[in-house]
């Protein structure tokens, strides 16, 4: 079974400002990612996205959203190791160099989602929010653990 994918291509022309009017000059993204499982009595889950701006501009992720949903909260996340333990530690904002790719993951930069139960086979709606006015829309597949509460999810080449 395939890891489920998700690539969006945001072309110039069709990038909407939230006020609703044609960002012209918005760069080019590329996003792909996936939502853990809640684990059994936890309050909260992680997503995992990789960000390809395909754009010649930095762009500065400064909020991501849950569109429909006035219970649960996302917030951009880092992990900091110090003296032997970890320690989560929010973040305003994140950068995504022109040509460059954000790569979330376990143990770096995620996002937490709390007061929302996240199944396997499920999708979630997220809206990424930049500096700039920009936001995107998009849906991440929810995938589950195995037995060891590791993720139970593929890369095939």
């Amino acid at each position: 079974m395939k890891k489920p994918v998700l690539f969006i291509w945001i072309l110039t022309v069709s990038a909407l400002l939230s006020v609703g009017k044609v960002y012209a000059n918005a760069p080019s993204l590329e996003v792909e990612g996936y939502a853990r499982e809640t684990p059994p009595g936890a309050p909260m889950s992680a997503v995992y996205l990789s960000l390809h701006n395909l754009g010649e501009q930095k762009r500065l992720l400064a909020a991501v959203e849950l569109p429909g949903n006035q219970e649960a909260e996302a917030d951009l996340h880092t992990t900091e190791y110090r003296e032997g333990i970890s320690r989560m530690r929010p973040l305003k904002q994140v950068a995504i160099a022109a040509g460059e790719r954000l790569q979330m993951a376990p143990g770096g930069v995620h996002l937490m989602i709390r007061g929302l139960r996240l199944r396997a086979g499920d999708s979630l709606p997220l809206r990424l929010v930049f500096t700039d006015g920009f936001s995107l829309e998009i849906q991440v597949p929810v995938v589950g653990r195995d037995k060891t509460g590791k993720d139970h999810h593929h890369h095939h080449g």
